[in-house]
């Protein structure tokens, strides 16, 4: 499992265990997204002791052992030079649906997006994907993943929220093929009509697997914990600048047993993450044809299901300030 550094005592998840509604600008909102091997805390920290991969850091400015940053520029402010960087713009679920109680069975997947929506449009969110630099033309390319802090007309000037939270990692250009990152059988083929996990174009990339933390999407729910997750997008145009990430796709499994953890609420009503996936607690639409969006683990030492989380996206580029 690859391994990589973050500052050191860095708390990279918390979890509110009350079901009450919570204020706009609470704990999701203020975590930097992180994308790493394993996290410390709760659910989190007995996943990563039962694994026997817990990270350690040497230093505040060094690498886990046997781990390097990919990197190049300005080793005093650690910011590669000439990079290119994109705010998610458009950020949505499309598998699994979610399903909720509400004198009836509904189907309360535009609720869930509607309200990523509304916090995106506002600037509540801006997560920031930098390339280093954003060139199809090259095989590999250096990339971070950040919550950023934006400002200005269309949020089209961005910084690092905290520079000291970052996600390095490598993107893999491919130009002659798409860039599918669907994992066999756990895609519902009964929500095409709403929408479907993103396979992107060429000119694309995929990025390497590994743990993801999403920032909190709806402030009235907590962070999101994606694990063997890996990100695709298509690059819009073949040639340099780009000014934008199109047909974009976070995809990660969430086990039942962080799903049931995953607690807020949704529109002033409860809400768990395990409680509205069919085939989990969610509820049965139509009991003459249930629906199932659990998934196998994709760990093979884990016998435990959970769900495979597809998340859409589009990408604007942004002017980036140091």
């Amino acid at each position: 499992m690859k391994r990589w550094w973050v500052r050191p005592g860095a708390r990279v998840v918390t979890r509110e265990r009350s079901l009450g509604r919570r204020a706009r600008g609470g704990h999701g909102v203020a975590l930097a997204l992180l994308f790493a091997g394993c996290y410390r805390g709760d659910f989190l920290d007995q996943a990563c002791d039962r694994k026997g991969t817990c990270l350690t850091s040497t230093s505040e400015t060094g690498t886990s052992t046997g781990e390097t940053e990919a990197s190049t520029g300005d080793a005093s402010t650690g910011e590669p030079a000439g990079v290119d960087v994109y705010r998610m713009t458009q950020i949505e679920v499309v598998d699994p649906h979610f399903f909720y109680e509400l004198g009836e069975c509904l189907d309360a997947s535009d609720v869930f997006n509607n309200a990523i929506a509304n916090e995106v449009a506002a600037g509540t969110i801006h997560v920031l994907l930098i390339l280093d630099p954003a060139d199809p033309s090259l095989a590999q390319v250096p990339m971070r993943i950040a919550e950023g802090a934006c400002v200005g007309a269309g949020f089209a000037s961005c910084s690092y929220k905290d520079p000291t939270l970052y996600v390095p990692t490598i993107a893999t250009n491919v130009t002659a093929s798409t860039c599918d990152v669907q994992i066999p059988g756990t895609v519902n083929p009964i929500y095409a009509e709403d929408g479907t996990p993103n396979i992107a174009g060429p000119p694309c990339f995929t990025t390497q697997r590994g743990a993801v933390v999403l920032p909190s999407l709806v402030p009235t729910l907590p962070p999101i914990v994606l694990y063997d997750a890996q990100l695709a997008a298509a690059y819009a145009s073949p040639e340099r600048p780009i000014d934008g990430l199109v047909t974009g796709v976070l995809t990660g499994f969430v086990p039942e047993s962080y799903a049931l953890q995953f607690m807020g609420d949704l529109e002033g009503l409860p809400f768990t993450l395990w409680e509205a996936i069919a085939g989990g607690g969610g509820c049965i639409k139509d009991p003459d044809a249930p629906i199932d969006d659990t998934d196998p683990n994709p760990d093979p030492g884990s016998r435990e299901r959970g769900v495979q989380v597809y998340i859409n996206f589009v990408a604007e580029r942004v002017e980036w300030i140091e």
